[in-house]
């Protein structure tokens, strides 16, 4: 449903008076090269994709429509003719290249044409920002506009709400300085649309048609290649983050473990850019609307300079919400990825309980150095069993794995992890696009520790960090605690192709169990609150993700791990979450972000967004002051002393007090101590 208030004053004038700021008609066609490469790509869907696609038939018959829907997901460049005149193809083999071109030149020339009218209402119109006037932020159930009048609406109210945003920037309160702000983001908008060739057309068309099959499937261009191989090495000057974008804004599309960004713990996937400043400069360069090759530019830098971000944060549910991040550049070296450990006392019920903390960032290996065969090669399980054999000298009496935001690496090491836990055996299973399943393991591994342990995890814990939970669930060797994993349970592979690349997914993982880790991910034993809504992320919420499935479980070993004190440990927890300040202070934000959430419209008036925000502010600063009184802390005086504090925390040592999750998860692992002593050991 969309919204629209008091448009009346506008519209005879917008329909009527602006003229386009640019004239731009681009026309690009496809080529036989094109052509070439989309039947090798087809080939290769059919013959050697997990589910063998013979049905080509049916994806073409509904391609142009998904092509458009991922176009205009708001449903603001298209009408509704447009749509059934374009997104109508031919029952062919293969699709309609030619067609598909046709939507790409119709979709960029109607964006520069939208863009255009929107900077001169910028340039010409006084906007009025003390009326009630909403903008519609919920596009699930928006509908395909009838006309091309409803259309330039909703171009309004966007420019609108982009200059609203900047007015609501702390730094400034001009808007003729704000207009200009805009008016500059959407020439580079259009400067970067009028410089798309044909490898960029070609490479959205063979993207869209290669995601009707499964998300990680993909083309890569011979650029976009190079780009991915630079990527994988890791031996690039930076932040230590892989970016993408995403409507005209650079965003964060994961954190490289170990690197600048990811230690800064300032920085999540799904932030957004807005500008770049350098160490040497006074005012930031507004990056909205860059192409992202620009953009990577100006972060990449010699090791040891800095660079300020200002980000959008992905969880404020306010995109006028803005902050200041520093980094300092520097090469992710592997010993940056290593593990950590740290060792907490525990006084409970006249007993003293160690419980033995690891904290894992990456499943990594030194591959240069184990090809070469140099004895000392460093590995994530290397120092894992050099820290676990640590605690068995020091009496630890449990152990706690954090893999929280550990989205994988190594499945060799997965494997070599596992085996320190469980023995040898059985650690996953794969399928192959063949229909062979073979098992993966470690038929060498030897038990280093017996004791108790548990695994915590989150949203963003994912492939080899699913095959580890797995495994440990499975064996039931220990507890998992913590949220619902990422749900990627598939494996790709890169082919080339007579130019370019294909990263085409050829097989799956299964548990021990039987049961797949795509898309459902590791259910914990027991389940910690979130501050925010987890579905909204992983595996299942991706389109055309591939389905969770089952095959026949394979013989493992299953440990004494003890019910009843698991289940005192659940009980135990529960209470905590209506006694504890911390556990009531995740649900309190957790229950303020649902509200926030499934609002459905946004206000455009300057006086109740300023009300929002400062409201926002203190309700933060209220409730982590109620926190902290509790727990008889001291209190802050102003949300940014909060946020001054918050910035402060060292985030490469790993602490309780300022880690809420992981001080209750060494509760729930004492809790079991406490109900069982049971020597976790191979029978």
């Amino acid at each position: 449903m969309i919204f629209f208030r008091n448009l009346n004053l506008f519209l005879c004038a917008v329909c009527a008076g602006f003229v386009l700021a640019v004239d731009v008609n681009l026309d690009i066609k496809p080529t036989l090269k094109n052509q070439k490469i989309q039947k090798e790509i087809i080939k290769k869907l059919k013959e050697d994709h997990f589910f063998k696609v013979n049905n080509i038939e049916d994806i073409n018959n509904i391609f142009h429509e998904k092509l458009i829907e991922s176009l205009d997901p708001s449903k603001v460049y298209f009408t509704k003719l447009e749509l059934e005149q374009y997104g109508n193809n031919l029952n062919d083999e293969s699709f309609d290249l030619n067609n598909s071109f046709r939507i790409l030149n119709k979709y960029f020339n109607r964006l520069v044409e939208a863009t255009s009218y929107q900077i001169e209402i910028l340039k010409d119109f006084k906007f009025d920002f003390s009326k009630s006037e909403y903008m519609d932020i919920y596009s699930d159930d928006n509908e395909w506009k009838s006309s091309f009048t409803e259309l330039r609406k909703e171009w309004f109210l966007l420019a609108k709400n982009d200059l609203l945003n900047e007015l609501l920037d702390e730094d400034l309160s001009d808007e003729t300085d704000s207009k200009q702000i805009i008016i500059d983001r959407y020439e580079r908008r259009i400067r970067r649309i009028t410089q798309r060739t044909n490898e960029d057309y070609f490479s959205i068309i063979m993207n869209n048609f290669t995601s009707q099959f499964d998300p990680h499937s993909a083309y890569l261009s011979p650029k976009s290649a190079e780009d991915f191989d630079m990527q994988m090495s890791l031996s690039l000057e930076g932040i230590g983050a892989l970016l993408g974008i995403e409507d005209d804004y650079a965003k964060v599309v994961s954190l490289v473990p170990g690197g600048p960004a990811a230690k800064s713990n300032q920085l999540s996937p799904d932030d957004r850019i807005v500008s770049i400043r350098q160490a040497y400069e006074e005012k930031s360069t507004d990056v909205v609307g860059w192409r992202i090759d620009e953009i990577v530019k100006l972060i990449r830098g010699d090791a040891g300079t800095e660079v300020e971000l200002e980000i959008m944060p992905s969880k404020s549910l306010e995109t006028s919400e803005r902050k200041f991040v520093t980094l300092v550049r520097e090469e992710v070296q592997l010993e940056e990825q290593a593990a950590k450990s740290k060792i907490i006392s525990i006084d409970s019920e006249s007993s003293n309980y160690k419980v033995g903390i690891i904290e894992l960032p990456a499943f990594y290996i030194d591959f240069n150095a184990w090809r070469e065969r140099d004895p000392n090669f460093r590995s994530s399980s290397r120092d894992v069993e050099n820290i676990l054999r640590s605690f068995n000298k020091d009496n630890v009496d449990a152990v706690l794995v954090d893999l929280r935001g550990n989205s994988g690496g190594s499945l060799y090491e997965a494997n070599k992890l596992t085996g320190l836990f469980v023995a040898s055996g059985a650690t996953v299973q794969v399928k192959e696009s063949s229909g062979n399943i073979r098992p993966w393991g470690d038929g060498r591994a030897k038990q280093i520790w017996k004791k108790p342990v548990g695994v915590l995890v989150d949203r963003y814990s994912a492939s080899a960090s699913e095959i580890f939970a797995g495994a440990i669930q499975d064996y039931k060797r220990g507890i998992v605690i913590g949220h619902r994993t990422f749900g990627k349970g598939t494996v790709q592979r890169l082919d080339d192709l007579s130019a370019g690349q294909i990263k085409i997914t050829e097989s799956k993982f299964y548990r021990v169990s039987g049961s797949s880790t795509q898309a459902k991910g590791i259910e914990p034993d027991i389940v910690l609150p979130s501050t925010w809504d987890i579905e909204e992320t992983g595996e299942s919420s991706l389109d055309e993700s591939l389905p969770w499935d089952t095959i026949r479980p394979i013989r493992h070993r299953i440990y004494n791990l003890n019910d009843f004190a698991i289940q005192r440990a659940s009980e135990n927890h529960t209470d905590r979450l209506s006694s504890d300040p911390n556990m009531q202070y995740i649900l309190k934000v957790r229950q303020k972000y649902d509200q926030r959430k499934n609002k459905k419209e946004l206000s455009l008036n300057i006086y109740e967004r300023k009300n929002d925000k400062l409201d926002r502010r203190s309700w933060i600063l209220n409730a982590e002051n109620a926190r902290r009184n509790l727990l008889n802390f001291d209190t802050f005086d102003t949300y940014d002393d909060l946020e001054k504090f918050r910035e402060g925390i060292d985030t490469d040592e790993i602490s309780l007090e300022n880690d809420f999750l992981l001080n209750e998860s060494k509760n729930i692992i004492v809790d079991y101590l406490k109900f069982s002593s049971q020597l976790i050991a191979v029978n």
